[in-house]
């Protein structure tokens, strides 16, 4: 039998695209059951997956005693109670991000996963990007010498109407925020993956085009504890779709463009060489083979709750300084 014997908590989109194919796809997990408020839309999923049962209330997922591990494919609102509750039934979590609404929701988390004595993983898939395993790789050699900034560009074009799927991204008591927390997350996490923790932040996270009550644009720097710099922007009011992130140091720059394809490049004195990564066909298989690993293995989590709550903390030191910054103007 498979070691991790998985329930899916919300199959909605991200589990369809996402999270949901690699839980059974992956040597050493299975697909056991999924829940959806919709029973309809619970067994449509649970037949085109291949999961043995369908439920439409978290009580009966968690009841399933079959089931090992939950993964939380829910909104953000929802990520605290959700991983409280199926730490309380004994099963390892693999929470979507953001970790949580606040950084109190997060401490929460990490509480009740280590009284119940189970794994809390945040599903901050980029770090196992190929692209991203070589950087980090080829960082660690010293292939651009002392890392000194970073450089991070993602901009898109996102205005739903009240009735879109994923429109709950703009409601500030679902999401806990907009482009910050929603696409900034993953970046923050990004960096803190390749140049270590982060010593301070500052920036905007503001409206600026759109109408909807959260921040359609965030823009910001960070310092981080060895010293080093890191700029970036975030953007959902811009019509043309970049993902880029470019790491600098003394003898050279990494750019990778966009961070899940082909494209990366080592750049040094007079010379350019591709050091290209074959994509994922799907996001979430490393995290998926590191939580086997874990559990086979006893190696660490590459992305633990403690990780996931330093996101939030400087999700909330760039909110914090965005306010101040408009009171001091």
């Amino acid at each position: 039998m498979a070691l991790l014997r998985w329930g899916i908590l919300g199959c909605g989109d991200v589990a369809e695209k996402k999270g949901g194919p690699p839980l059974y796809t992956v040597e050493g997990s299975e697909l056991i059951a999924v829940m959806r408020r919709s029973r309809e839309k619970a067994e449509a999923f649970s037949a085109k997956h291949g999961a043995k049962r369908a439920y439409h209330t978290v009580d009966a997922l968690l009841a399933d005693e079959e089931i090992n591990a939950i993964y939380v494919a829910t909104p953000p609102h929802l990520h605290c109670e959700n991983t409280v509750r199926a730490a309380q039934a004994g099963k390892h979590v693999l929470c979507e991000k953001p970790m949580a609404m606040n950084v109190d929701e997060c401490r929460q988390m990490l509480d009740a996963c280590r009284e119940h004595g189970v794994t809390l993983m945040i599903a901050y898939y980029r770090r196992f990007y190929p692209n991203v395993v070589k950087m980090k790789q080829l960082i660690a050699e010293g292939a651009i010498g002392d890392v000194v900034l970073a450089r991070v560009n993602h901009t898109g074009f996102y205005n739903p109407n009240h009735h879109e799927w994923g429109a709950w991204r703009t409601d500030q008591e679902i999401s806990g925020g907009g482009v910050l927390p929603d696409l900034g997350s993953h970046r923050i996490d990004l960096l803190l993956h390749l140049l270590g923790d982060i010593e301070s932040a500052c920036g905007y996270a503001e409206t600026v085009q759109f109408e909807y009550p959260v921040d359609d644009s965030a823009v910001f720097t960070l310092r981080f504890r060895n010293g080093g710099h890191a700029v970036a922007n975030i953007n959902w009011n811009v019509g043309v779709s970049v993902d880029e992130i470019e790491i600098y140091g003394t003898k050279g720059s990494l750019l990778c463009r966009p961070l899940n394809s082909g494209n990366l490049v080592l750049h040094t004195k007079g010379k350019s060489q591709p050091m290209n990564q074959q994509p994922l066909k799907y996001t979430h298989i490393g995290l998926v083979e590191d939580f086997v690993n874990h559990l086979r293995k006893g190696t660490l989590i590459c992305c633990t709750g403690e990780e996931g709550l330093k996101t939030n903390e400087i999700i909330a030191e760039i909110y914090a300084n965005s306010r101040q910054l408009k009171v001091d103007a």
